[in-house]
């Protein structure tokens, strides 16, 4: 039988990692993308995107062009494609990513929403750098959603707002109308990953240091000269804003470096806000700065 791994965390948990050696205990195994800006050809060392040229069998990896609108909808059914024409082929597919909305969509199922209007998509988008509108209206139009959603999260009110406008019913009407999901979440094995604060923060610092020796100020140099949009979802890439500032000479070396790493903090903190509300049922670890975890305890009884 299939075995189905979701391994999830804030970013710079460690979720790669814990994936990587799990898969080399499951030599017949594939490790999925659940991350949403992992999936953008563009962003290979912003996003710290794996190489697949790896030992290790990856999917859905850098396989989205940046000029392409892409959301929880096309990764699911490029999952369901996959998984589909594949599951007679791997023992076990491992999920990770930070991605909570991925992870959601995947093990509770994604209700279908009618398409979004292109006139209605274009007047989101003009109002998408301030949550001011998008609050305003929802507070008109469906109130409820506001008392569930995270109100400084812009794609969220933007994507509520777009869906009442469009339908006239709000998201938790189409939620309650979602079908069943790819994976059944009682048969998958689910890992969320909790470093302490003092360790995701010196991962943070790492890997932007590593991030810079790698080159990633010339690859959002050269992104940002040929194809920047900013009503499309590649270019919130946290450090993508960061970086196009310096290159302006908005900030030096040191602010960069700063400010990436206060950015991506903020981040974490948003993603263990989800992470507590909406996967309160996945086993939590706690890695307390060692990276040797003992991969049988997982797999064993998978």
């Amino acid at each position: 039988m299939t075995k189905f791994i979701c391994i999830s965390g804030c970013t710079a948990s460690g979720k790669s990692g814990l994936a990587e050696k799990i898969a080399t205990n499951i030599r017949n195994s594939v490790i999925i993308n659940t991350d949403a800006l992992q999936v953008y050809k563009c962003w290979k060392i912003l996003t710290d995107r794996p190489n697949k040229s790896s030992a290790y069998n990856l999917e859905l990896y850098g396989h989205v062009l940046c000029k392409d609108t892409y959301n929880t909808g096309h990764w699911l059914n490029d999952v369901k494609k996959f998984k589909d024409n594949s599951a007679d082929k791997y023992e076990a597919f491992i999920f990770v990513g930070g991605t909570g909305l991925y992870f959601n969509a995947l093990l509770n199922g994604l209700s279908d929403i009618p398409a979004i209007e292109p006139k209605i998509r274009k007047k989101s988008i003009k109002y998408s750098d301030s949550t001011t509108f998008f609050i305003k209206e929802l507070k008109k139009k469906d109130p409820e959603i506001l008392e569930v959603i995270d109100n400084k999260n812009i794609r969220r009110l933007q994507r509520a707002w777009e869906v009442i406008t469009q339908t006239g019913k709000g998201l938790k009407y189409w939620q309650k109308k979602t079908p069943y999901p790819i994976i059944s979440k009682e048969k998958a094995t689910k890992i969320l990953l909790e470093p302490s604060k003092e360790e995701l923060i010196n991962n943070i610092e790492k890997r932007v240091e590593q991030m810079i020796e790698q080159g990633v100020i010339d690859e959002v140099q050269s992104v940002h000269k040929r194809k920047w949009d900013t009503s499309l979802p590649f270019s919130k890439a946290i450090g993508a804003k960061e970086i196009i500032r310096y290159l302006n000479k908005e900030y030096n070396l040191d602010q960069l470096r700063y400010m990436i790493s206060l950015k991506t903090r903020q981040f974490a903190k948003r993603q263990r806000t989800w992470q507590r509300k909406y996967m309160s049922d996945w086993k939590r670890i706690d890695i307390r700065g060692s990276r040797e975890i003992d991969i049988k305890l997982f797999t064993e009884n998978l």
